[in-house]
């Protein structure tokens, strides 16, 4: 009998993640927490337009009249078990590197090193990544496989419910700050959608310092409509990412 996944999947192990993990605790949401290894516990801002991020800044950072400023602190080292526990930690380049840019020998490096340093933390296998900025390449991937990764994860949106041939090259079905009612019109997709032909996964990331914006596209209030809207479905299970590809796989 096929199956229905729901999964969600947030970047850069930051403080927000804790407000985010209670949040989806109240309503039952499991999913993938992506975390570079070399930056735990780092303090910055995010400059942003709109909903639109574009680049970590020193601590202390203030609005301005067009140019907004979101706080982007990462969790430390020796709070990450604790805060991700009954979640997953995936990895995220060690240093938040774009790996389909790096030489071979760097982009290998990074991969590792991140492994590593989560491993030692979580107390388990690391079994997924998230490419970070999306930059990934064949020789990535297939590096990724050769160290035991299952799944790795990309930004572009496929929009789609079908879990994908190459799982190194994941597309999400949607980001959270995709127009509410267009992920509104696909999670009713996907709650009246029946299995019948093969497994269907709903797949959504983000970043949580992104529900800072408060913007109509980027807020708490809207992704706790969202989780509300697709809880609580008996036929749908709500699991991490590795929890899915792997029940997926078997």
């Amino acid at each position: 009998m096929y199956k229905k996944y729901f999964t969600v999947s947030f970047d850069d192990g930051l403080e927000q993640d804790k407000k985010l993990i209670a949040l989806m605790k109240k309503y039952g949401i499991k999913g993938t927490f992506n975390i570079n290894g070399g930056l735990l516990g780092e303090r910055g801002t995010v400059k942003r337009i709109g909903n639109l991020a574009f680049q970590d800044c020193g601590e202390g950072r203030t609005s301005g009249a067009i140019i907004k400023y979101t706080e982007h602190n990462r969790i430390p080292g020796d709070e990450i078990a604790q805060v991700y526990a009954g979640m997953e930690i995936a990895s995220h380049s060690y240093m938040h590197d774009w790996l389909g840019k790096l030489p071979k020998q760097e982009m290998m490096k990074s991969i590792n090193m991140d492994i590593d340093a989560l491993e030692k933390i979580a107390g388990y296998k690391i079994r997924g990544h998230a490419y970070a900025k999306g930059s990934t390449s064949k020789e990535v991937q297939a590096y990724l496989k050769k160290e035991g990764i299952l799944y790795a994860r990309g930004i572009m949106s496929s929009k789609s419910f079908c879990f994908p041939k190459n799982p190194l090259n994941l597309r999400p079905t949607c980001s959270h700050i995709t127009k509410e009612a267009r992920i509104n019109g696909l999670i009713d997709q996907f709650i009246k959608a029946k299995p019948l032909k093969e497994d269907m996964l709903f797949y959504m990331w983000g970043h949580a310092y992104e529900l800072d914006f408060n913007t109509k596209e980027a807020s708490w209030d809207k992704i706790e409509r969202l989780f509300d809207r697709i809880a609580g479905k008996e036929d749908i299970l709500y699991c991490t990412n590795a929890e899915a590809f792997t029940a997926h796989n078997n």
